[in-house]
């Protein structure tokens, strides 16, 4: 959490909440708010031509979506995995190789170079899955130009993946995402609380989930109106976690 205050452009807000909510429906999953930071990914994973269109000379029909943690990458398989049927891997070990069977997808996620994912085991697993004729979506906090592979062959294949930055999200959305969240938790929080909460928040869906979450539990235990003494309380607990 942030331990001092953000600048909140309150004017942006409030043109945002004039205009109608764009979110993409995705299953079990809370409805996935769609920004500027964000746009590219969410196209890149709906892209069904793409997807669909397998069979490429020495090539694998694979794509790399990055950016750091709380930006809402896992948030977005909910969506691919609406359009493509695949298995879900935060990890390769040598049984990962069984798995790979014809026209099978994955996804890899937390895909940095190191003992989860040794360089020459994500070689030979692309390897199948290409001759396989399946996909990959990897997710990772690095762009494919951050990771160093030690197998020049390796690092080439990965920075020639398409690519798609997701960024941390900006101030409007994540005061959209907060009202929704909030208000799927039937949690009234006025107006002036939420931006309280936001200028002392980090720019993640992951804290704003946190944060609601916490007062949701306070409030139905004590079945009290939210303060921003308790609020406070809170807020300072999540900097001590």
């Amino acid at each position: 959490m942030s331990s001092k205050l953000r600048n909140i452009n309150k004017l942006a807000i409030n043109k945002q909440m004039a205009l109608p909510l764009k979110f993409k429906s995705t299953k079990d999953r809370e409805n996935y708010l769609v920004s500027e930071c964000n746009v590219e990914a969410v196209k890149l994973i709906e892209n069904s031509l793409f997807w669909q269109n397998k069979p490429k000379i020495n090539s694998i029909p694979g794509a790399i979506i990055y950016g750091p943690k709380g930006s809402g990458k896992t948030h977005l398989c909910s969506i691919f995995k609406q359009n493509v049927d695949c298995d879900y891997l935060t990890s390769l070990s040598r049984n990962s190789l069984e798995k790979v069977t014809e026209g099978k997808n994955f996804i890899l996620d937390n895909f940095v170079p190191g003992k989860i994912y040794p360089a020459e085991l994500v070689m030979h697993f692309m390897n199948q899955v290409t001759y396989k004729e399946g996909s990959i979506l990897f997710l990772s906090r690095l762009s494919p130009f951050e990771m160093n592979w030690d197998l020049d062959d390796l690092n080439s294949r990965i920075r020639s993946l398409i690519s798609s930055e997701i960024k941390l999200p900006d101030d409007v959305l994540l005061y959209l995402f907060i009202v929704k969240y909030s208000n799927e938790k039937n949690l009234f929080i006025g107006d002036k609380k939420l931006i309280y909460i936001l200028e002392r928040l980090d720019r993640s869906f992951e804290s704003v989930i946190k944060v609601i979450d916490r007062l949701n539990t306070h409030s139905l235990e004590d079945n009290q109106k939210i303060t921003y003494k308790n609020i406070k309380i809170i807020l300072d607990n999540l900097n001590i976690d």
